[in-house]
C-alpha cells in the first residue's frame, strides 16, 4: 500500500513495528501521530549514522596518510617491541 504524502520521500509503505504498549498509550493520550513521529525520528537516526560514518571515513583517510608519510609503529626498531 503506497501513498504519495510523506514529506521525507514520495512514498509511504505500510510496516510492523513492535512497540513498548505503555509508550503507545502515552502517545495515543497525548494525540501523536506514531508513523508520522517515527518517520522524522527514524530519518534523523539514519542521517547520525550516516554522518558517524562519513566521520569514520575521514579518520581512517587521516590514518592512512600518516602511516604513508611515517611508517607504522610496529617497523620502528624501539617501538617494535611493544
Amino acid at each position: 500500500m503506497n501513498t504519495t504524502t510523506s514529506r521525507h520521500h514520495s512514498t509511504k509503505r505500510s510496516t510492523n513495528v513492535y512497540l513498548t504498549a505503555a509508550l503507545v498509550e502515552k502517545a495515543r493520550s497525548m494525540d501523536m501521530n506514531l508513523s508520522a513521529t517515527l518517520d522524522e525520528l527514524l530519518a534523523q537516526a539514519i542521517e547520525a549514522k550516516h554522518s558517524e560514518r562519513e566521520k569514520e571515513k575521514l579518520d581512517m583517510q587521516a590514518i592512512n596518510a600518516f602511516i604513508a608519510k611515517a611508517g607504522m609503529l610496529s617497523d620502528d626498531e624501539f617501538f617494535g617491541s611493544l
